[in-house]
């Protein structure tokens, strides 16, 4: 029998459309991928850019991109009917409230991860994803025969596109925590694994009494430097390379912001048992990550749990005790969690 006839039709829920026959609800999932990458193509070219700035119509939109037009007509048609854009006129395009953020000049653009998740490195490593599921092992080390790290420590442009990527991942929940987490007491605050130092920059410009300290791989903070004398934040905000894994500079309080998530447990500990061994004994040390849900509720978490497996070598996303148990090793304790909409920030003091 067919199940999208009407007679095996779900009812509507209440407030709401009526849910999918279990199929067709497969059928989404297994073709959500060809979603995905056509946002990816979309954020490679720019087309939300073009089309805020005014190049709305195919034919120009063709012109501008460099594209076939009557193929682009249908993969603009695609990206209609996914929400992306929006048909506006017989040959005319817009974005939406969601494609808006596939523009590089919003606030909480999303565009350069959508960047990373399609780009050449990144789509090969997830086809490794059934090895990593049978071994454990990291899909990308299988594909091209050595660590993420390593790999874009190498490929510049892979890298680039990753440090990209992360600092509009971590952009989008900068807000939040300005927001709900109470930075007041802190006389210098480092950002460890902070990349080009724009959340310490948001921070320190809230709280101009503050000192910080981004505290990255050399080459990743030998690009901060630009950005925090254009914040005017050069007498406040210290740009310091180094590795986290030997030592991090001292400071009162310290923030990792989608970090831990990228190793195992006994790597996380020793990044934590360093800032534990170098804060001051009131300090505290503030973690922004995923904190995974019951696992049968759903969690965006869950399928950023697939990416440490297959882009990392031992990396994870943890639930609330794996976080505990991690900063107990590390002679910290868990005080609170605060919600961050996907994300969590985690408030630990010395034990």
């Amino acid at each position: 029998m067919n199940p999208a006839t009407s007679a095996d039709a779900p009812a509507p829920r209440p407030g709401g459309p009526p849910e999918l026959p279990p199929q067709v609800a497969l059928l989404q999932l297994v073709t959500a991928g060809f979603a995905a990458q056509a946002a990816h193509v979309a954020a490679r070219l720019g087309l939300a850019d073009q089309i805020a700035a005014g190049v709305r119509d195919t034919l120009a939109l063709a012109a501008a991109l460099g594209a076939h037009p009557p193929t682009l007509r249908r993969f603009l048609a695609t990206l209609a009917s996914i929400g992306v854009l929006r048909q506006d006129g017989e040959d005319h395009w817009a974005l939406t409230g969601m494609g808006q953020f596939l523009r590089g000049d919003v606030a909480g653009s999303w565009r350069d991860f959508a960047r990373w998740f399609g780009c050449e490195a990144h789509y090969a490593a997830f086809g490794a994803l059934e090895h990593s599921v049978l071994t454990g092992e990291s899909g990308f080390a299988r594909t091209f025969g050595e660590s993420s790290w390593s790999y874009m420590a190498r490929d510049r442009a892979t890298g680039l596109c990753f440090d990209r990527a992360m600092s509009s991942k971590a952009a989008a929940s900068h807000a939040l925590i300005l927001d709900r987490y109470d930075f007041s007491g802190i006389d210098l605050l480092a950002d460890v694994g902070g990349g080009q130092g724009e959340l310490l920059c948001a921070i320190l410009a809230r709280h101009p009494a503050m000192r910080g300290v981004v505290f990255d791989l050399p080459h990743v903070v030998e690009a901060a430097g630009p950005r925090i004398a254009a914040h005017g934040l050069g007498a406040r905000l210290e740009a310091v390379g180094g590795d986290f894994f030997a030592a991090v500079p001292p400071a009162d309080a310290y923030i990792l912001t989608n970090v831990l998530h990228d190793w195992d447990d006994a790597r996380a500990t020793a990044i934590l048992g360093n800032c534990r061994a170098a804060m001051r004994p009131d300090g505290r040390v503030l973690i922004v990550d995923f904190v995974l849900r019951p696992v049968n509720e759903p969690d965006i978490g869950r399928l950023f749990d697939l990416e440490m497996l297959v882009l990392t070598e031992g990396g994870k996303e943890r639930t609330e005790a794996d976080f505990a148990s991690v900063l107990a090793a590390a002679g910290l304790r868990l005080d609170r969690l605060v919600p961050l909409g996907g994300l969590s920030l985690i408030e630990a003091r010395a034990a």
